[in-house]
């Protein structure tokens, strides 16, 4: 098999850069060696400024599993979640199709749902998310939600396990941090998985790659007061809560082919195929484009000091 050297920056801090997701992927078809001399170096938002992936003189993939936007300036590739046309160099894989999504074609049992006698529940630790916070106060009008997260916790403790804590409710209020058309976090199919109704908000385009009949998606309505309005309907509900709860997750109860593994084994040939005929991105280039930078900004900053008196330093 043909050898791929590869190395990571910027990932999280438990990360394995000699045994991981991306790594397992392309030791299907390559073997793997994690190198000072990459081939592939794999960067994430992460970097906050450092420029580390600089000294690598190879191709870059940059990897959008947070709300963020590729710099095409320093990345050859990108994995994200942004919507694009036509451009081979970048392949849609949002953070949940790194998930088993087998799991979510399975057949719905909505008597199952039955068995769920806690209403609605949610796991969080960002305090900063000021609508999933003023949502989990809305919803409390009704009935008590349940936080067993660190922020606003209720239940006496941040839970241990997430999943265990979660699959005993009807609704959990699924809430990513931020909001941008296509950005959907593992966050919408944790709820899923244990066969729970997520309250999503979020990604206004993720009926695009779910069945949004099966959660409540709160971005469709025109307000949280209507959205409160359904789960309150639903929970009284019973027949029209099972009618939601034996939607499948994703239309026609099929993994959509652009997240499939297949799709992005086949990306990865790409990639390495194309790095053949395609130089990577110039360091050099990068860092000119950085000096250009730096001297717009000092020209802005001078021009406001002149102006303003004013002067913020900037880095």
């Amino acid at each position: 098999m043909q050898t791929i050297k590869v190395n990571f920056g910027y990932f999280w801090p438990d990360f394995d850069p000699a045994d991981n997701y991306f790594t397992r992927v392309l030791s299907k078809k390559y073997t793997v060696e994690l190198s000072d001399d990459p081939d592939l170096y794999f960067f994430t938002h992460a970097y906050n400024g450092k420029r580390d992936y600089l000294h690598y003189k190879c191709h870059r993939v940059f990897l959008g599993w947070e709300n963020a936007r590729a710099d095409w300036n320093c990345a050859d590739y990108v994995l994200d979640s942004d919507f694009y046309s036509n451009n081979p160099r970048h392949k849609r894989w949002p953070i949940w199709a790194a998930w088993d999504t087998t799991k979510l074609i399975q057949p719905k049992n909505p008597e199952m749902f039955l068995q769920k006698k806690k209403f609605a529940c949610m796991v969080v630790s960002n305090a900063k998310a000021k609508e999933r916070i003023e949502f989990f106060h809305e919803l409390s009008k009704y009935k008590q939600v349940d936080s067993g997260g660190r922020h606003l916790n209720n239940v006496g403790g941040p839970v241990d396990n997430k999943m265990e804590f979660i699959k005993d409710y009807k609704f959990v209020i699924s809430f990513e941090n931020s909001s941008h058309p296509g950005y959907t976090t593992e966050k919408l199919i944790e709820p899923m998985l244990v066969s729970s109704i997520p309250i999503y908000w979020g990604n206004t385009e993720v009926g695009k790659d779910f069945n949004s009949k099966s959660f409540i998606h709160v971005n469709e309505h025109g307000s949280y007061k209507e959205a409160i309005e359904r789960i309150i309907e639903l929970d009284r509900n019973e027949e029209k809560c099972l009618q939601m709860a034996a939607e499948p997750w994703f239309k026609n109860n099929r993994v959509p082919d652009l997240f499939t593994q297949e799709s992005l084994e086949a990306f990865f040939d790409f990639v390495i195929s194309d790095m053949k005929i395609k130089k990577p991105v110039s360091a050099s280039f990068i860092k000119a484009k950085i000096h250009r930078i730096r001297l717009f900004k000092n020209r802005v900053q001078s021009v406001a000091y002149a102006k303003f008196g004013i002067s913020r330093g900037f880095r």
